[in-house]
């Protein structure tokens, strides 16, 4: 049989080719989405867990980076493939728990932790695909990525954002995650009941609703009504979307410091007219936020990734303030948060863990409207000294800059600024607040021994050592870190972080992403 060609294709990568790094959103939906019924699942082994998005008490918010916290009964990852059996056709009348490794002749995999899985699992993914017995996937092993559908492939690298790409999360079987053939749509939609892309070529259905990263339900839609400020400081742009006060209450419902809103937009670009969509921290919290108004923070989208991944950024970057026109533009009710390697959000960890004194949070660019809320919720509840370290090229176009300045002046914050412009007019500042923080920066710059630029992670590690948090009492064994930017800021703290004594002690629960 011939199909029409799908015009979002991408050169084919192999199931075994291995990427770099990934994260939020193989953005695809579908307009018109097919609601599946629950009741289809009542067969499928399934996590007594709620997801992350509806606050689990196991902290679930964030991909499985095969740290061997996410491991699970229910996912099977960690039993040793030495010690079960080879998936197969045994798995079909097994206990739905049962692990087993991988069978690599069927669905490549790479590692020991990623190599098992259990008999539901491969039941779903492999033995029922593209047969009429196929089950659509539940939105908890969506989250969890944990089925690894027979028809799909490792997504190409220009599909994946840097933040998830597979050196980062290698989920679901160690080489990344899964897309549809030749695509970037991901390898499990609801909009693929009933096509050729699971009766066929063995993709995957998912089960309605399902908020989270990549999902094509439409459940949970809020319109955005239109766009009522914006304002641009040299690459940055602050966009406050206007929604019903209804649909402020919904996007804010489960909202948390770090939290992501995913926007979307019907793309006639993509497969079956999908939605794509474009993962924003929040910049605003439920508290101190302004009913109806949802703002985030954007810095100029990158031009190397495949155009359906970054279609909605430059369109949130073109859009003129007042209404919405043209194609419909949707936001989602807010999800994830800043978690820890043991999956644990922000505010729940800290509240169990009475000997953290001090929070650091460092961002760069982008990353300082997912800070802004972990600032404002927690300069609000007090009992934490509070520092921030931010990286960005031009003081000129610091964000938030009345905020920043406000909360130093309160003693609330500790600021300290590092500016990469070699332009001493980019280091200047009228406010003393955001002059001190600026003095802050250049002192620790002249501290540094490694050459070359010195960056907001630098500064955070060299303050541990001999800055403001040494001068005030700050270690790893009393202090949460709290981390938002680029990948490159992710890896590079956890590394810097991992020379500080007792770092293997206490980064596991003391370090904090969203991503």
């Amino acid at each position: 049989k011939t199909h029409t060609t799908d015009p979002t294709r991408v050169p084919h990568m192999p199931h075994a080719t291995a990427g770099l790094l990934l994260l939020t959103a193989l953005a695809c939906a579908s307009a018109e989405t097919v609601s599946v019924d629950a009741a289809g699942n009542a067969k499928a082994a399934e996590s007594s867990a709620e997801t992350c998005g509806a606050g689990d008490d196991q902290g679930k918010c964030g991909f499985d980076d095969g740290s061997g916290s996410y491991a699970s009964v229910e996912t099977g990852r960690g039993a040793g493939t030495d010690k079960v059996s080879t998936c197969g056709e045994w798995c079909a009348g097994a206990e739905a728990n049962a692990p087993c490794a991988i069978d690599t002749t069927v669905m490549p995999c790479k590692g020991e932790y990623w190599c098992t899985t259990t008999c539901a699992l491969w039941t779903v993914s492999i033995l029922e695909a593209a047969t009429p017995a196929a089950r659509p996937l539940t939105c908890e092993q969506f989250i969890r990525t944990s089925a690894f559908p027979r028809g799909g492939e490792v997504c190409s690298d220009p599909c994946l954002l840097n933040e998830i790409k597979p050196s980062r999360y290698p989920a679901p079987t160690g080489l990344g995650f899964l897309c549809a053939p030749g695509t970037c749509d991901p390898a499990v939609q609801n909009r693929y009941n009933g096509t050729f892309k699971a009766t066929e070529l063995g993709l995957a259905v998912l089960e309605c609703p399902c908020n989270w990263f990549g999902s094509d339900c439409s459940d949970d839609w809020v319109a955005v009504e239109r766009v009522l400020r914006k304002e641009r400081l040299g690459d940055f742009e602050t966009t406050v979307f206007g929604v019903s006060e209804a649909d402020w209450q919904r996007v804010m419902a489960e909202h948390r410091p770090g939290g992501v809103v995913r926007v979307q937009a019907p793309s006639p670009t993509a497969w079956g007219d999908r939605p794509l969509e474009q993962p924003y921290a929040l910049a605003n919290d439920r508290e101190s936020g302004v009913v109806g108004e949802l703002e985030v923070l954007t810095g100029p989208p990158e031009t190397h990734y495949h155009p359906t991944v970054t279609e909605v950024a430059f369109r949130v970057r073109a859009l003129p303030v007042g209404p919405v026109a043209g194609t419909p533009l949707y936001i989602n009710p807010s999800v994830a948060g800043f978690f820890n390697k043991h999956y644990r959000f922000l505010l729940d960890a800290l509240e169990g863990d009475a000997a953290v004194a001090h929070v650091a949070m460092v961002a760069s660019g982008a990353g300082l409207s997912g800070v802004r809320t972990a600032l404002a919720t927690l300069s609000r509840e007090g009992g934490k000294a509070l520092h921030l370290f931010y990286g960005l090229r031009d003081v000129r176009h610091l964000p938030y800059r009345e905020l920043l300045a406000r909360w130093v002046a309160a003693g609330q914050v500790g600021l300290t600024l590092l500016v990469s412009s070699g332009d001493p007019a980019a280091r200047e500042a009228p406010e003393p607040e955001i002059a001190a923080a600026i003095a802050a920066g250049q002192k620790l710059r002249a501290q540094h021994a490694g050459g070359g630029k010195m960056y907001a992670q630098h500064a955070l590690h060299l303050s541990f050592l001999a800055g403001s948090l040494s001068e005030a009492g700050a270690a790893l064994s009393n202090t949460a870190v709290v981390i938002c930017g680029r990948s490159e800021l992710l890896l590079d703290t956890e590394a810097l972080l991992g020379e500080l004594p007792g770092s293997a002690d206490y980064l596991p629960q003391r370090v904090f992403m969203n991503i």
